[in-house]
């Protein structure tokens, strides 16, 4: 099995990370609630050109195709207790294609992406994802840092990172995400959206 490289998302790969992201994140049961069984590749799909940004959208290849992606995103922001704001990073949706999970294909892209968002001079990331796997990362719950929701909770499942020395301290503050992880993408555009990849 060839090594995961990992590279900057192009145009011409738009269509098959749509297609990675809708069978990484397909689950039947979802159908009755919401109408279609993934959402993330029409969220990936508003994303590009608005609040995703290109310089950390990554594609992970092996075995000549294209196996996994990440989109970090811009908009997001520590509302402070005295009213201003300071700007974070988000991400997701993180997928990776059904038959290459637990092989190492998230953790790559985490780390490049990671790394580059330093060298870009990111201050901290926030987001909502599972407790135990990105921690490993350097991810703490974000009451480590004083920060909760925007409805003032805190729980394992919201975490962030300091990316830049000395960014969050001092800080106390609610998350508010970047507008395109609060919408409702399950209506109708999301369906439509989703037929055009019954053939896939």
């Amino acid at each position: 099995m060839d090594a995961v490289t990992i590279r900057a998302e192009e145009e011409k790969d738009r269509r098959e990370v749509e297609v990675l992201l809708r069978k990484a994140f397909w689950r039947e049961d979802r159908i009755p609630a919401i109408g279609v069984g993934a959402t993330e590749h029409y969220m990936v799909h508003r994303m590009r050109g608005n609040e995703g940004i290109p310089e950390l959208t990554f594609v992970a290849e092996r075995d000549g195709k294209i196996v996994g992606y990440v989109i970090y995103t811009k908009g997001s922001y520590i509302l402070k207790a005295d009213g201003t704001k300071l700007d974070v990073l988000n991400f997701g949706p993180l997928g990776v294609l059904p038959g290459y999970q637990n092989q190492g294909v998230g953790s790559a892209l985490m780390e490049h992406s990671i790394k580059r968002a330093k060298e870009l001079g990111y201050g901290a990331v926030f987001f909502f994802g599972h407790p135990s796997y990105y921690p490993r990362f350097g991810f703490k719950e974000a009451g480590f840092f004083h920060v909760s929701t925007s409805s003032g909770a805190n729980f394992p499942a919201f975490m962030g990172m300091e990316l830049r020395t000395g960014y969050l301290s001092g800080i106390t503050g609610n998350f508010i995400e970047a507008a395109i992880y609060s919408e409702n993408l399950t209506k109708e555009p999301a369906k439509a959206y989703d037929l055009l990849f019954m053939s896939d």
